[in-house]
């Protein structure tokens, strides 16, 4: 079961459904890895310009922070089995959620929400 408080989200590629999860860490390593921040590279994916190696990081992380033990080999046989515009979506779903479970953190504490 997932816990979308924990930024949790279960994600369906093919005929698995598996449990998702970016924290901070594996969004870190994403950045590193495409060399822009997430918020920029959703923006990419908007224009429709992203690369495999791009959804293998984001799939990769956001699989292994599910409690996924996946390797990058694993990712490109998924990616090849579902195909790219499967992969694409649900690589676009991980990080819109992860925006927004971020975005409603504060919200949900009762923390002032800065505007």
């Amino acid at each position: 079961m997932t816990n979308p408080l924990k930024g949790q989200i279960e994600v369906k590629l093919g005929s698995v459904t598996y449990t998702a999860r970016l924290t901070v860490d594996s969004i870190i390593k994403i950045e590193t890895a495409v060399g822009c921040g997430i918020i920029k590279l959703a923006q990419k994916m908007g224009d429709a310009d992203i690369r495999i190696t791009d959804l293998i990081t984001v799939l990769h992380n956001a699989l292994r922070g599910g409690g996924n033990d996946l390797q990058e080999k694993d990712i490109n046989k998924i990616i090849q089995d579902v195909g790219i515009i499967e992969a694409t979506r649900c690589v676009a779903e991980l990080i819109t959620q992860s925006l927004i479970a971020d975005s409603d953190e504060g919200a949900d504490e009762g923390k002032p929400v800065l505007e």
